[in-house]
């Protein structure tokens, strides 16, 4: 009898740890280090945007603060990631003064950064740009002869209104929209990489310029058509839609410059369907999609001219000289993206699966099941996505409704219902290696912003359910592989931190032992007990249950 009894309270307390095994696990070689305790915030102050520079090794933070009734003090940081040095970027003025600067960002050389500044007021509203050295240096109002911040603060409502700036491909050239005071419609401007010489080119009401390579722009004419021109504004080629009645109001090309998709419909229509052509013009195809926003239903494969379709609910690779439309994948799918090398997609199956395809149609393979959000609470941020791919492919990040008392994703979520808790998870791209990365809080949606180019670590962002209404913030930086990382941050002068690289004296900046006036002691984010309150009481049951079980074996 006691060897049955013996077997019994065995096979409970292996039962018992089964069920209490979370799905999720822990890996204590991811760090999450909070930025407000990085840059030593003061109150008031949230984290607002943030943008890795080219290299991966610096990060951009805009951080401000609402002072009532209606102005906000805003601060641009950079932060070292090897180094873990930060500093505050100086512009020379008090901050008092911010009101009306936004997000701090990189141009896509690197070597310098931008960032817009904005007015709305009765006596003269406006919204300029302004381009300088990552330590608030050479500071230049894009074409004007502003080069004081302050300066450009005061003028913002005598500059107009600048828009959609796109540089060239070395980054040696700027063209934007440009609608200066009295104007009723936009000019098209170009300007030298550091934002002098500005000269206009032929324009339109909505042209959306985008330089084709270093000295070729693409601009959309009133006419419907699509221009081709030189930085002198002569005209090299016209795109004109297939049929009579139809205006082009859109395109994009694709990132290798071998060809361009257009948006075309009838005036005064929001029914619009998507043309493809070479970058010379010809095989034009029409009927690729319909929808009535802008290219929500397609995207170019990464560094390539592949263009994947989202069809009702079907996915279609338009490819080959002939702009031939191949069916790649049959059934519900949603939210596609390609992996960064090209040769595969991600998408979501029936509204909670996570699926990869080969841009072939083979090796279709299930990666994991997750829990439905509502999609405002990553779109909200500019770059935020529901699945991340870090730049490698291996790695996916991204957002699941969890129920934090069964330690498991909630696969059937209403997505309306936010008083849930939707951490962040990282997991492998072949479906291995589930790791829980942010806490489970109720009522907390935590987001990827953006990896860093070598993949290392990412930014993320969250949004709070605070009813009535939602809290937002890019919140933390994720090391994916923290051995052998510090959690000392040093507080240094902008100008320190890009001096101290180009002496070679980065890696003597002093990150191992703590300093009270400059430095701040982050602790990585640790994960609480994976065991809920109910496998906890099933665990103390079976003990309980074990010990009456041995004293009745005694009496027997």
């Amino acid at each position: 009898m006691l060897k049955y009894i013996m077997i019994l309270i065995l096979f409970l307390l292996v039962a018992t740890n089964i069920a209490s095994a979370n799905p999720a696990s822990e890996d204590s070689n991811i760090s999450v280090t909070s930025l407000d305790k990085i840059l030593q915030l003061e109150k008031g102050f949230t984290t607002t945007s943030t943008a890795w520079s080219p290299n991966g090794q610096h990060l951009l933070v805009t951080c401000s603060k609402f002072v009532p009734p209606s102005k906000n003090i805003v601060k641009h940081y950079l932060l070292d990631t090897n180094s873990h040095t930060f500093g505050e970027i100086n512009y020379g003025i008090n901050e008092s003064d911010t009101n009306g600067i936004l997000d701090a960002k990189w141009i896509p050389s690197g070597n310098k950064i931008y960032f817009e500044v904005s007015k709305v007021d009765r006596t003269g509203s406006g919204y300029c740009f302004v381009i300088c050295n990552p330590d608030g240096t050479n500071l230049k109002c894009v074409g004007t002869d502003y080069t004081d911040l302050s300066a450009v603060m005061k003028n913002v409502g005598n500059i107009g209104f600048q828009r959609n700036p796109n540089w060239n491909l070395d980054s040696s050239k700027i063209v934007f929209e440009w609608e200066k005071p009295g104007n009723h419609s936009p000019g098209v401007y170009i300007v030298g990489g550091n934002g002098t010489n500005a000269h206009e080119l032929p324009s339109a009401t909505y042209p959306k310029p985008v330089f084709y390579d270093f000295n070729k722009i693409f601009i959309v004419k009133d006419e419907g058509t699509v221009e081709l021109i030189n930085e002198s504004g002569d005209l090299i080629q016209t795109f004109q839609p297939k049929n009579e009645g139809e205006q082009y109001c859109a395109f994009l090309l694709s990132p290798d410059r071998k060809k361009i998709i257009f948006a075309s419909g009838s005036p005064g229509s929001y029914n619009l369907q998507t043309y493809i052509c070479e970058i010379d013009g010809s095989n034009l195809k029409g009927n690729i999609s319909y929808n009535e926003d802008l290219w929500v239903n397609e995207s170019w494969q990464p560094k390539g001219s592949l263009l994947l379709v989202n069809q009702n609910r079907n996915l279609y690779i338009v490819e080959g000289d002939e702009n031939n439309k191949r069916l790649l994948y049959e059934g519900n799918a949603s939210e596609p993206q390609w992996f960064p090398d090209g040769k595969k997609i991600l998408f979501v199956e029936n509204g909670n699966k996570l699926y990869s395809i080969d841009v072939d149609g083979t090796n279709l393979s299930f990666i994991t099941s997750f829990g439905p959000t509502y999609s405002y609470l990553w779109r909200y941020f500019d770059k935020g996505q529901h699945f991340s791919i870090s730049p490698s492919g291996n790695l996916i990040a991204f957002m699941s409704a969890f129920d934090s008392v069964t330690g498991r994703m909630i696969e059937n979520n209403d997505i309306y219902k936010f008083d849930i808790a939707a951490p962040l998870f990282i997991i492998n791209s072949d479906g291995s290696n589930l790791t829980q990365v942010t806490p489970a809080v109720k009522g907390r949606f935590d987001t990827c912003i953006s990896w860093s180019p070598d993949g290392k670590q990412f930014t993320t962002g969250f949004a709070t359910y605070t009813d009535p209404g939602w809290d937002y913030g890019d919140s933390s930086i994720v090391r994916v592989n923290s051995e052998n990382s510090s959690s000392i941050w040093k507080n240094l002068p902008v100008k320190e931190i890009i001096k101290s690289e180009g002496s070679g004296t980065v890696n003597k900046v002093q990150i191992s032992e703590p300093d009270s006036k400059n430095t701040s002691q982050v602790s990585k984010s640790k994960e609480a007990s994976n065991q809920s309150p109910s496998f906890m009481f099933l665990q103390l049951f079976v003990c309980i249950m074990s010990i009456w079980l041995l004293h009745k074996s005694k009496e027997l």
